[in-house]
C-alpha cells in the first residue's frame, strides 16, 4: 500500500523533508558563526492552508445543512503580525547568533520528533483497523 496516495501522510511526509532540508540549514549556520560576512539563512515558514490546499487539491469550504447555518468567513489576513528578521552584527560582518540558531535547531529537532509520532500512530491506527494490532 503506499501511503503517500493518503492526503494525510503525504502532507507528513513532505513536513519532513522540509523540516531536514531546515536543519541542515540550521546546522551551516552554526558551522559558519565564526565566517566573516556570513549571514544565517532560514527556509520560508510552511503555510498549514498551503499544505492542505496542495493535499487535497481544492479549497475546502465549510459544510451548511440548514439554512440557519452560519457561512465562514474568509480572513483578510490582516492583523497578523509576522517578525522581521534583525540579526546582530558582529565587528567582523557575521549576522549568525547561535542562541537562535540552537533554539531553532531544538524546535526543528522537536517538530520532527511530533511528526515521526504522528506517523506512527496513523500506521498503527490503520493497522489496529485491518486488525493485525496496534504494535
Amino acid at each position: 500500500m503506499d501511503f503517500n496516495k493518503i492526503p494525510l501522510f503525504s502532507a507528513m511526509s513532505r513536513r519532513m523533508t522540509w523540516l531536514g532540508q531546515r536543519q541542515e540549514l540550521l546546522a551551516q549556520n552554526i558551522a559558519n558563526a565564526d565566517t566573516p560576512g556570513y549571514t544565517a539563512q532560514d527556509l520560508k515558514p510552511q503555510n498549514f492552508s498551503d499544505v492542505l490546499k496542495t493535499s487535497i487539491g481544492a479549497p475546502l469550504q465549510m459544510a451548511s445543512t440548514a439554512g440557519g447555518h452560519i457561512g465562514g468567513v474568509k480572513d483578510n489576513g490582516k492583523g497578523r503580525m509576522e517578525k522581521s528578521p534583525d540579526p546582530e552584527k558582529l565587528l567582523s560582518g557575521n549576522a549568525v547568533t547561535l542562541e537562535d540558531q540552537m533554539m531553532k535547531t531544538a524546535q526543528t529537532a522537536m517538530d520532527f520528533q511530533l511528526t515521526t509520532n504522528l506517523y506512527k500512530k496513523h500506521i498503527s491506527m490503520i493497522k489496529t483497523a485491518l486488525g493485525r494490532g496496534g504494535v
